[in-house]
């Protein structure tokens, strides 16, 4: 059953929006230090860490994805990428054209290198099907850097992928999604495939 809000709920509900606001008593708002657009690499995070660096900061691109047919459709993309947990890991987050307009975040990768270990954790939390998806740890899948090429490799339901990024220079690079479906003997390239142009430093 619905109740009508007490004076204290709408209270508290309008003293949570002005905070959340950082509303000021001026109208401006407060400066935050906790708030960062793009975060800060942690000096103590292992030099693997950089290998994943070019991510962050906002890109753009115009996607292309194969469909059954082996036609190419395309969206516009948005990719943007923080350095998170206190400097220590990468997150970098996609965002798709939307039906109706506008864009859509589809999901967030997670890379972090344990130093220990000498092992990626690589995961995908997709937020359209609502599942995570371990694509890199220390019993699955890789991550390789040769030259100005990084591959993740990663075995699934659907085949063995890889995703590779190609840098170009500090504002350009290129993803390809590919798959195979015989463990890796031939590959299907480019079933996925975006040239990426840099929007915003961090």
């Amino acid at each position: 059953m619905w109740h009508t809000p007490s004076i204290f709920t709408r209270t508290l509900a309008l003293a949570m929006a002005v905070l959340l606001s950082n509303a000021s008593v001026g109208g401006e708002a407060a400066a935050d230090s906790a708030i960062t657009t793009y975060g800060v690499v942690n000096p103590q995070a292992p030099s693997e860490l950089s290998t994943f660096a070019f991510l962050v900061g906002k890109w753009t691109a115009t996607a292309q994805f194969r469909d059954a047919e082996g036609k190419y459709q395309e969206s516009k993309l948005e990719w943007i990428g923080r350095y998170v947990l206190n400097g220590m890991a990468i997150a970098d987050e996609g965002r798709s054209e939307a039906p109706g307009g506008g864009l859509t975040v589809y999901g967030i990768s997670f890379r972090y290198f344990d130093a220990n270990t000498k092992v990626w954790t690589v995961e995908f939390l997709n937020f359209n099907q609502s599942f995570l998806r371990k694509q890199v740890n220390a019993t699955t899948g890789s991550v390789t850097k040769e030259g100005n090429r990084v591959t993740v490799a990663q075995v699934g339901p659907e085949g063995t992928g890889r995703e590779v990024y190609t840098l170009i220079d500090a504002d350009h690079f290129t993803y390809s999604l590919d798959m195979s479906p015989d463990g890796g003997q031939s590959w299907n390239e480019g079933v996925v495939k975006m040239d990426m142009t840099r929007e915003e430093k961090p």
